[in-house]
């Protein structure tokens, strides 16, 4: 689920509240209807600085398996939750501009193929957009990894497209849609093939990159490389929308 938030939170940093005492605590499993008080939840940083929930212990209350990632722009915030799979997601503006050459970015950030890619491309908006696709694929990479940049950098992997039988938002498959996949830069060869991704646009202002584990537990999955989400807007307090098949949510098939 992608949760879309206004930009009246963007620049509200985590709260860590109290938790709930023992007699308040929800059944055993994680309430999505609102019945789950937002004071129950902590947050702890994993050693790259990753956020995560930390639950208490509880004799008769097991936690659930929540995972999360966020991400945000100046007008919109982008939060990716799942159940026990790692997850990382990135936002980034269209029309967003650089302050230096997008080459000379880059040849200072990206693989040697990406590079050479990117160079491929004569039209600067092209090459522009291009850019910006991958660096918001690579960023939810290294964030569903849990490293961070500093952890993986960018010049270590290459986000690449090859031949796939399925959409990567929920809907009907369709036999011509890409996969996106990692290939690591010391030896090609490889494909960190534990991931699945997907990459898409909300409102035509947006580009929005999802990364998550394969879910070894359901190995059909695994093999038509689908990547299922919901994708809702949400007003906090006000309003929650599904908008997975409205015009708000446009694949990107290259």
């Amino acid at each position: 689920m992608l949760p879309l938030h206004s930009n009246s939170l963007a620049r509200r940093p985590f709260a860590s509240p109290l938790p709930l005492p023992p007699a308040s605590l929800p059944s055993p499993r994680l309430d999505t209807d609102g019945r789950l008080s937002p004071k129950s939840f902590k947050f702890q940083k994993n050693r790259f600085g990753k956020p995560e929930v930390e639950w208490d212990k509880y004799d008769l209350w097991a936690p659930p398996p929540l995972q999360f990632n966020i991400s945000h722009t100046s007008t919109m915030i982008a939060c990716g939750v799942t159940l026990d799979l790692p997850i990382g997601i990135d936002i980034e503006e269209k029309q967003r501009k650089t302050s230096n050459n997008i080459l000379s970015l880059a040849h200072r950030y990206f693989s040697p193929v990406e590079v050479a890619y990117l160079k491929t491309l004569a039209d600067p908006e092209c090459r522009q957009s291009e850019f910006i696709r991958l660096w918001t694929l690579k960023e939810a990479y290294v964030k569903a990894l849990g490293r961070g940049f500093s952890g993986t950098p960018f010049k270590d992997f290459t986000i690449r497209l090859e031949a796939s039988n399925s959409k990567q938002v929920t809907g009907e498959l369709k036999s011509d849609a890409p996969s996106i996949v990692v290939e690591a830069v010391d030896d090609p060869g490889i494909l960190m093939n534990r991931w699945q991704f997907a990459l898409f646009e909300l409102n035509n202002s947006h580009y929005t990159a999802v990364c998550m584990e394969r879910d070894v537990k359901n190995p059909a999955d695994g093999e038509n490389n689908s990547l299922k989400l919901e994708v809702w807007r949400t007003l906090p307090f006000v309003e929650d929308e599904c908008v997975t098949e409205t015009d708000a949510v446009k694949n990107i098939i290259r």
